[in-house]
């Protein structure tokens, strides 16, 4: 059974992926961000793609994404190195979530810089990386095909 959020650093590349799927809950947010966060393989300076493609509904306040946002905030700017974030969402309940985060997060400056994306085409366009790099994220993340019939099940 999958967990609602997984982590996974995409070594060599500076790169964190994060997978949300389901319900998500505040509890499993705040968990899975610590674990990320205590991550050896995330080093200061680990852009992060976070995939809201497979979230079906979400039980998080505006309160709890306030301090969260805040919290994200602060560990970035202790880690002392500017950070992308990318947001990849489709369904409306995902985009609600990110545009809150952001809105949250951009309230106070910060290193972390936030951007709300439909699919990976855009965010494997952003991050300009190789082709081997683009080979760490996993296999449906890759084509648009892949991408499409995620979207459409």
């Amino acid at each position: 059974m999958l967990m609602p959020i997984e982590n996974k650093i995409l070594n060599p590349a500076p790169l964190a992926y994060r997978r949300f799927s389901g319900h998500v809950t505040m509890d499993e947010l705040t968990t899975s961000s610590l674990a990320l966060h205590a991550d050896p393989g995330f080093k200061p300076g680990t852009h992060t793609v976070v995939d809201m493609l497979d979230v079906t509904d979400f039980d998080i306040g505006f309160d709890q994404m306030r301090d969260f946002a805040t919290l994200t905030r602060n560990r970035h700017r202790d880690r002392g190195k500017q950070v992308h974030i990318f947001i990849v969402c489709s369904s409306e309940q995902g985009r609600w979530l990110a545009e809150m985060f952001r809105a949250l997060a951009d309230l106070e400056p910060g290193l972390a810089s936030i951007e709300i994306l439909h699919g990976f085409p855009e965010v494997l366009a952003l991050l300009d990386m190789p082709p081997d790099t683009i080979k760490l994220f996993p296999e449906d993340c890759q084509t648009e095909s892949h991408l499409l019939n995620r979207l459409s099940s």
